[in-house]
């Protein structure tokens, strides 16, 4: 059995895929992140009251793309002598950001955290308008069109997100952390990819990497709904095809210059271990993987949690 374990994994090891970057990919984004560069972020910060005394606890708002309001907590340890790291947390699809306690055990180590709520989901609107809408779900919204399909807003709300620790004076510029488990993971390393300021990028179980071979290898999750739409419209799988790969991160990845962890399960039914290996092998910046082979799409498991702790520690 052992032996069969480090067969898959070589052969995952070994998978080169070829990149599906159109021919503006680049310019793509640098037209998305110079629009979005100069837009004001309307910060709100309002203190909560909130039964641990150890902590400051904030609901925040600041502007995302086409100044649609992202809400998130803003926590940080009561006591801070000195600037201190902090990490930015994407969560997964169709969740929210949890509660502020969730988070207790990066705050007693003296990290900041910024928990998003991506748009649409947790307490999060969504100011766009998508002429592709008919799925009642965010894959799909605007997947006709690049310029306004719904990953685009999403990464920029994440690069708006290091906007917004960036003006705390108690945070260390230099030590920013983006974290997220599934839809969670691709978003951080999208975010990492098309930002620089970060310097760890920590992604589960990642979605949105290697996306063709994904929705090939898949059983479950928000891809099926990209497969119900081509159901529908034939007519469009090109053009579908050819707007997803602007938001792979195997079409992004290369733009890495943080420190890069990533995790895969190989019983994963949701994100398929080569579609992660994919992209994990196409990485040039410093990067490590931890390979679980009896885990699937949920990573709360006890070594996962304690070996991340340990990886943060090390590299912010």
């Amino acid at each position: 059995m052992l032996r069969h374990i480090e067969e898959t994994r070589r052969q995952l090891e070994s998978y080169s895929p070829s990149l599906t970057k159109q021919p503006d990919h680049d310019e793509f984004w640098e037209k998305t992140l110079k629009e979005v560069g100069g837009c004001a972020l309307h910060e709100k910060v309002e203190r909560i009251s909130y039964p641990i005394k150890q902590i400051n606890a904030y609901d925040v708002s600041y502007h995302g793309f086409d100044d649609t309001p992202i809400k998130a907590f803003y926590i940080t340890p009561a006591k801070i002598e000195e600037r201190v790291p902090c990490i930015i947390i994407f969560h997964g699809y169709a969740g929210h950001k949890n509660s502020v306690s969730h988070y207790m055990k990066w705050l007693i180590q003296g990290y900041a955290v910024l928990a998003v709520d991506c748009r649409g989901q947790g307490r999060t609107g969504d100011y766009s308008r998508y002429t592709s809408d008919e799925m009642g779900t965010w894959v799909t919204k605007g997947i006709l069109d690049k310029e306004e399909y719904y990953y685009r807003k999403v990464f920029m709300d994440g690069v708006k997100a290091i906007d917004f620790v960036c003006n705390r004076e108690e945070v260390d510029k230099e030590r920013i952390a983006l974290m997220g488990a599934s839809m969670g993971g691709g978003i951080a390393l999208a975010v990492a990819a098309l930002d620089d300021r970060p310097k760890l990028a920590v992604a589960d179980v990642p979605n949105l990497c290697d996306i063709p071979l994904a929705m090939k290898l898949k059983f479950e999750g928000s891809l099926t709904v990209v497969e119900q739409f081509l159901h529908r419209h034939p007519e469009n799988i090109e053009k579908v095809y050819t707007t997803l790969t602007y938001f792979d991160n195997l079409n992004l990845c290369e733009r890495i210059k943080c420190r890069v962890r990533m995790t895969v399960g190989l019983k994963d039914l949701i994100c398929p271990p080569m579609s992660i290996f994919g992209v994990y092998n196409s990485i040039k910046a410093p990067k490590s993987i931890e390979v679980f082979p009896f885990s699937g799409h949920d990573m709360a498991i006890i070594e996962h949690l304690d070996k991340t702790l340990a990886y943060v520690n090390e590299h912010l």
